[in-house]
């Protein structure tokens, strides 16, 4: 990027100048959601249909068109995408990276046509198979996929956090969406890994001190999402807090140990 964003600029600047203390070992252990202290609203998504069948998938960050033909259509960096319309209730989408299945996507509306379901499979090149589920709600539009949707899963799946942190590397895990984070304190960028983790996204973790720690995800190269973790003086409570830095968009999340 010639010109990077600038809340990249402010990321880089806070990183450097934060303290580097080895961060506290209250850090580690399982931590439960409290849902009533957070701040925090689902994610909304929006698929549209038009008239001769191509769909739009849109949820702010990512946006991708195709047709249900069932023929491979080309995506980003390699990337493949091929959709079956077995009923107007259900579509099948697979995914290929150079050839190789990485994905496959479930898309269900229920019977009222108000609750969305997508069932994401993840084939990993030597790791397990690993599904996960999305649930959103309608919030415009009445028939078929099209509409604007709430996602709803996000609180139900990341109601347990499981995390590892030493002066080297943070782990973090949400057993309930199998998805996990493994990620060097020293800016390296790695992958995020979940049946629902967005294609080409990456993570960066740096050190703020003993009790708080920076994040940021990019996708495709770009920043998308900054985020950090706080502990409390008492380390019985993570503050997880975050901003989109393209929509503005914010939100924080609590944790109390278990």
């Amino acid at each position: 990027m010639k010109n990077p964003p600038r809340a990249l600029i402010i990321f880089c600047s806070l990183i450097a100048t934060l303290g580097c203390g080895s961060p506290s070992p209250e850090w580690n252990g399982t931590w439960k959601l409290n849902p009533s202290k957070s701040s925090f609203q689902g994610p909304t998504f929006t698929i549209s249909v038009s008239p001769d069948g191509e769909y739009t998938y849109d949820n702010g960050t990512t946006k991708h068109t195709f047709r249900c033909d069932g023929t491979y259509q080309p995506m980003k960096e390699g990337r493949t995408q091929a959709c079956v319309k077995k009923s107007a209730s259900e579509l099948d989408l697979t995914r290929e990276e150079n050839g190789v299945k990485t994905n496959t996507y479930q898309w269900e509306l229920s019977p009222d046509k108000n609750t969305y379901t997508s069932t994401a499979t993840t084939f990993g090149p030597s790791g397990p198979v690993i599904t996960g589920t999305l649930v959103a709600s309608r919030l415009s539009g009445t028939n078929d996929f099209a509409g604007r949707w709430q996602d709803l899963s996000y609180l139900r799946e990341h109601s347990v956090m499981i995390l590892t942190l030493d002066s080297k590397t943070i782990h973090i895990g949400y057993p309930d969406a199998e998805f996990h984070i493994d990620a060097p304190l020293d800016g390296t960028e790695v992958p995020l890994r979940g049946p629902h983790a967005l294609d080409g996204t990456t993570y960066i973790a740096r050190s703020g001190g003993q009790r708080k720690i920076l994040t940021l995800a990019k996708r495709d190269g770009k920043p998308f999402i900054q985020s950090s973790f706080e502990l409390s003086g008492d380390g019985k409570v993570i503050t997880e807090s975050w901003v989109n830095p393209g929509s503005n968009g914010k939100g924080s999340v609590v944790y109390e140990k278990k």
